[in-house]
């Protein structure tokens, strides 16, 4: 077996990763303009027109990677490695911590890779503080969701 995969519950990463995925746009949508936050879904529209590859197909392409997305990096979470040296046994706060240290990750990389020019991301970067504390939250729903619904391989 792949050492990627050794030693994690495959069907719950699976289950988790797609419905934390979704819980997140869900959370995005629904909640757009609470306490003017929320709806970065219609920023990312925006700026996957940037790119000029999905003529009409914006809404598809940015929630077709947003999944994906989800189910690539919650293989982070999933791995042993990193599951089992997150704090307690708790599911939830294992994964708010791993979202606290994602949206940091996030962050580092954003900040790096537009001072080194990326124009995607200096358009990212650019984007109100609005959009980057909603961010924040909504990767703390991502990976809290994440941490309640994966259950770890036994043993």
């Amino acid at each position: 077996m792949s050492k990627v995969i050794r030693g994690v519950n495959f069907p719950s990463f699976l289950f988790a990763s797609l419905t934390a995925g979704y819980v997140m746009a869900g959370v995005d949508m629904i909640l757009e303009g609470f306490l003017g936050l929320f709806g970065t879904y219609r920023d990312y529209i925006e700026l996957v027109k940037l790119w000029d590859m999905f003529k009409g197909y914006e809404d598809l392409a940015t929630m077709t990677g947003h999944m994906l997305n989800s189910v690539v990096l919650a293989l982070l979470f999933v791995h042993p490695s990193v599951y089992n040296r997150l704090p307690t046994r708790s599911g939830l706060i294992k994964g708010l911590t791993f979202g606290v240290l994602w949206h940091i990750v996030v962050l580092f990389l954003l900040f790096v890779t537009a001072f080194g020019g990326a124009i995607f991301m200096k358009e990212f970067l650019s984007l109100s503080l609005n959009f980057h504390i909603s961010l924040f939250l909504l990767h703390l729903v991502w990976a809290g969701t994440l941490g309640i619904l994966y259950v770890p391989e036994e043993g």
